[in-house]
């Protein structure tokens, strides 16, 4: 078992302790990703698959079928004691594998009452390993959605442009959870743009200037989350008006995103940061990001909410305006350290940056708009 995941299993344990819980399973995507390191899922719509993690104090056992025995010992789960069930005859065939580990003690899922919240709070809580793949990752997405934007051109659809970053990052070996792409208009309509095809369907996709394209990336479970906007020839001044606000809120809520604040207050601040720039309705036309790790959000900021910023966590903030004719947006993902010192995972190794000053006299770095 790789020391990585090995360190997560002595922290479940200790958990599954703590609780009082002799036995558990671990089921959903998210929990099996943090436990193993593996993809447990086929269809990638599904939020649990074929494959599921028994623990109790001394056994750690995939329990899986014969169709993905394989691959589950020697890629998803290496180092692992895997028990593969015949598919003839499934659900029983595993569930008769589990009633022997579990021996007639009371078990416990990952997604039950007990566990959930406490297994959520452990996983976003980053080992010095998760650091360090969280950092790797960053710097691939950073340089996979550069090459995508830079890789535009005039004509193309939402979908090619969806296909384009989709081939950035499976390069790498990065897995594409989340991919919006708007072009011109409609990057103010809607604030969560899934792809569409061109003037064949009646969608009318084909980029004309302004292209954003925003990700939720994947890598051995940890995921980050990141924006750009290309623009092609002179930026439009409305474009370069609000996308100036934007990576200023940016700057200021990346800046202020300190151990011991509260989302509640982090929320004010947000609030506070569109309205003194004229902008206030924006706060209430989408949620402004918040805690990420093993999910695209454990949660997001939300007013009278008493989640707090702890350090060795990662946040991904995600400011957004929407223009009469045009919108943006600005994102990274930042890890917080335990002294509270903040870093950008996910810089575009060329992408222009732009220094931004917060207002107590901080400076924080923002990806600008891509001049074609």
């Amino acid at each position: 078992m790789e020391p990585q995941y090995a360190e997560h299993l002595v922290a479940l344990r200790k958990l599954m302790e703590e609780k009082g819980v002799e036995c558990m399973l671990v089921t959903q995507v998210p929990a099996f990703f943090w436990l193993t390191g593996g993809r447990t899922y086929v269809p990638t719509i599904e939020g649990a698959g074929p494959s599921k993690a028994f623990v109790d104090k001394e056994k750690a056992v995939i329990i899986t079928t014969a169709i993905e025995e394989h691959k589950m010992k020697n890629q998803e789960c290496p180092g692992w004691e895997i028990r593969a069930a015949p598919w003839a005859g499934l659900p029983k065939t595993m569930d008769d594998i589990e009633v022997e580990l579990v021996a007639g003690r009371k078990v416990e899922t990952d997604t039950g009452d007990l566990l959930s919240g406490a297994l959520d709070e452990l996983m976003v809580d980053l080992t010095d390993a998760d650091v360090a793949a969280y950092i790797e990752l960053g710097k691939d997405i950073g340089e996979a959605l550069e090459e995508a934007a830079r890789s535009v051109s005039i004509g193309d659809t939402e979908y090619k442009v969806s296909g384009l970053t989709h081939l950035a990052y499976n390069k790498r070996g990065i897995d594409l959870v989340m991919t919006a792409v708007a072009h011109d208009e409609r990057i103010a309509w809607d604030r969560h743009p899934l792809p569409r095809l061109g003037s064949g369907n009646g969608s009318g996709s084909e980029l004309k200037k302004v292209c954003m394209i925003a990700t939720c990336g994947r890598r051995k479970g940890l995921v980050c989350s990141l924006s750009r906007v290309v623009c092609f020839g002179e930026v439009p001044e409305e474009l370069r008006k609000i996308h100036d606000v934007c990576m200023e809120v940016d700057a200021e809520i990346n800046m202020a995103t300190l151990p011991g604040k509260t989302a509640s207050e982090l929320y004010d601040l947000l609030t506070k940061a569109y309205t003194d720039r004229g902008f206030p309705e924006q706060m209430l036309q989408h949620h402004q990001g918040g805690l990420i790790g093993y999910k695209c959000r454990h949660w997001i900021a939300q007013p009278g909410s008493d989640k707090v910023i702890k350090g060795g966590r990662a946040y991904a903030w995600n400011p957004t305006i929407a223009g009469k004719t045009i919108g943006t947006k600005s994102e990274d993902t930042i890890y917080v350290d335990k002294e509270g010192n903040i870093k950008n995972l996910t810089p575009s190794p060329t992408w222009p940056y732009k220094e931004v000053k917060t207002a107590d006299g901080k400076v924080f770095p923002r990806p600008d708009i891509l001049v074609k």
